[in-house]
């Protein structure tokens, strides 16, 4: 079969496969945002970076893909700053503080239908 007939554009994946797939999404987004800061920040021990990440998982993972979000954000980190298990320790109570602690949140929707409608005026302009 050649490549010019095979369409997957109509399959989806799932389970294990969607996990994967938005982990790198998250990983290609982190590190181009990484990019931005100067070479001197340590951005591994950064509680602000880290409420970041967290807000952006939040954002990005709907509750029936069953993802674990906590999880996520620990592999982004393991794989970003090449972690060990006790700095993962760390970083689990400090995300379990800043859940704790109502300051992830998700985006309200006003701010989302706002962007969305001031994307659209702007596109026909």
């Amino acid at each position: 079969m050649s490549e010019s007939r095979l369409d997957t554009s109509l399959i989806s994946p799932k389970n294990v496969l969607k996990k994967q797939q938005l982990l790198q999404d998250l990983l290609v987004h982190l590190r181009a945002k990484i990019l931005e800061y100067p070479a001197t920040h340590n951005l591994k021990g950064c509680s602000e970076f880290l409420l970041y990440v967290t807000k952006v998982v939040e954002n990005s993972v709907v509750k029936k893909q069953k993802i674990d979000k906590k999880q996520l954000v620990l592999d982004v980190f393991k794989i970003l700053f090449n972690l060990q298990p006790p700095e993962l320790l760390v970083l689990d109570a400090s995300i379990e503080f800043l859940h704790s602690n109502g300051l992830i949140s998700k985006v309200k929707v006003v701010k989302k239908a706002r962007a969305w409608f001031l994307k659209k005026l702007n596109y026909l302009c």
